[in-house]
């Protein structure tokens, strides 16, 4: 336990930062058994102190809910300062053990350095539920450390006290304080997944296969507790990120309507539209939550730009016939010397940008290593300034494995079948100023639905991953796809 009192005590100076992020860094898998026996150890030997330097203490211990019991290392400058400890928080009726990171920073008056023992007795269910779900604590408070002689003095909380006794150091402190305890994830076994989906089996390749104590205590995803006691383990349940999407493809064109020189749009036969292509680039924001243990639901907002490019041709005859225009008159009519006995083509590129709005579910799941997604969604995007509107649909099954990479993280690498629908309805004008002009509007459809993929998924930690991948193996449809997510 000593290697462990010096790691922690080289922490004091990230004190402002572990309070800010709620945790200092990840330790190691094959080290947590052997940081919890410790801490169980040294809590045995804390409350052995407690019971006989207070004669009161076993019996509040006694009529407790549970207890907190953490060792707390502390630095005081003249103005700031600081501690921080790892603790663990026992159930009195369920047994559980819940182990807590507490990180304290000061503003006051004081010096000195030391280490100090500490036990908190819950006094009600309310109360034990805020500790082991993290809990943040200011006030105002002294206190003074010489050596291992002083005895613990209780302090009353709103439904808790508090008993120490000082293990070392020397100083005298008066401060205004927040304490925060958060759950050390690593250590208390709360099964949440090293990677981004839900799975039973997984090992890490330093796994060393101990079970320590495993409780959910997140609202969501329902029904979590009962899956995890069947050996799963399930991702943080909320998240937030940002997708981006390059897609190209050839599309099919049909319901196609066009305006000669104003009149109103109709469908022409001697009008023809083809070699249709699209590409647009897509932003989206997406939020998400896993609501069942297998089943995720997310929403999706952002802005989709791009262009539709294709060719207009028109057999001339038939237009002038159809414009009633005579062509017999001298001088020649411009309109007749363009048109008469020709097949005119004119290229298109219209462009359009707007916002899109998306729902969608993602159904998942792994074993041993292996894992299943199916993640499907419909998105609506609204052009600005246009009649331009379209929906696509998706469904995207994708099989793949997880490689264990230390202390890098999980990569999972993946492939599968992207399904794509996409439906656009684009309207704009072409044709020759002051003589010839053709308003259009078209319904285009993506001529592949269907084509392969390859990705990964990269969880840098349970929080932060970063995923990639491309379709575009068969079919005329490629796309880009790569998002960052932050789960909580």
């Amino acid at each position: 336990m000593r290697g462990i009192i010096i790691k922690i005590n080289t922490r004091l100076f990230l004190i402002p930062i572990c309070l800010a992020l709620g945790a200092c860094s990840s330790i190691p898998v094959d080290e947590r058994a052997e940081v919890r026996d410790g801490i169980d150890a040294d809590a045995a030997q804390t409350l052995k102190r407690m019971i006989e330097s207070n004669s009161n203490f076993q019996q509040a211990l006694r009529e407790s809910k549970g207890c907190f019991i953490t060792k707390i290392s502390t630095t005081k400058l003249p103005v700031v300062g600081g501690g921080y400890g790892i603790g663990v928080l026992y159930e009195r009726e369920t047994r559980h053990r819940t182990y807590l990171n507490l990180t304290r920073a000061d503003l006051g008056v004081g010096l000195g350095t030391g280490q100090f023992r500490a036990v908190i007795l819950l006094e009600d269910e309310e109360t034990l539920e805020d500790f082991r779900n993290g809990i943040w604590k200011t006030g105002i408070s002294s206190e003074s450390i010489l050596g291992s002689a002083s005895k613990g003095k209780p302090l009353s909380g709103e439904g808790f006290s508090i008993y120490t006794v000082s293990d070392s150091g020397a100083g005298i402190n008066a401060s205004a304080r927040a304490v925060r305890l958060s759950v050390n994830e690593d250590l208390t076994g709360n099964a949440i997944s090293e990677v981004g989906i839900p799975n039973t089996g997984y090992k890490t390749a330093d796994d060393p296969g101990d079970s320590a104590p495993r409780q959910w205590g997140r609202k969501l995803p329902l029904l979590a507790q009962q899956v995890i006691d069947e050996g799963y383990d399930l991702p943080l349940p909320l998240g937030i990120g940002f997708v981006y999407a390059n897609v190209d493809q050839a599309m099919y064109l049909n319901d196609i309507e066009v305006g000669i020189n104003g009149r109103p749009e109709e469908p022409f036969e001697f009008v023809a539209f083809e070699n249709a292509e699209a590409y647009s680039e897509t932003f989206q924001l997406k939020m998400d939550a896993w609501v069942f243990p297998f089943m995720n639901v997310f929403a999706m907002v952002g802005a989709v730009k791009g262009t539709a490019e294709m060719d207009v041709s028109l057999d001339g005859n038939d237009m002038l016939e159809h414009l009633e225009h005579e062509c017999s008159g001298f001088p020649p009519d411009p309109l007749c010397i363009l048109l008469k006995d020709e097949t005119i083509t004119f290229p298109v590129k219209a462009k359009f940008s707007g916002k899109t709005y998306g729902l969608g579910t993602t159904l998942a799941g792994g074993w041993n290593n292996w894992f299943v997604t199916i993640p499907g969604s419909v998105t609506y995007a609204d052009m600005d300034g246009t009649n331009t509107k379209g929906y696509s649909w998706t469904v995207t099954p994708r099989f793949g494995r997880v490689v264990n990479m230390g202390k890098w993280g999980n990569l999972a690498l993946f492939t599968g079948g992207n399904y794509l629908y996409s439906d656009l309805t684009i309207d704009g004008s072409v044709g020759v100023e002051g003589l010839l002009t053709i308003d259009y509007i078209i319904d285009q459809k993506n001529k592949d639905q269907w084509n392969t993929l390859l990705g990964f998924n990269w969880d840098l930690n349970k929080h932060l991953s970063w995923s990639a991948e491309y379709n575009g193996f068969t079919g005329s449809r490629e796309a880009f796809i790569t998002s960052l997510t932050w789960r909580l």
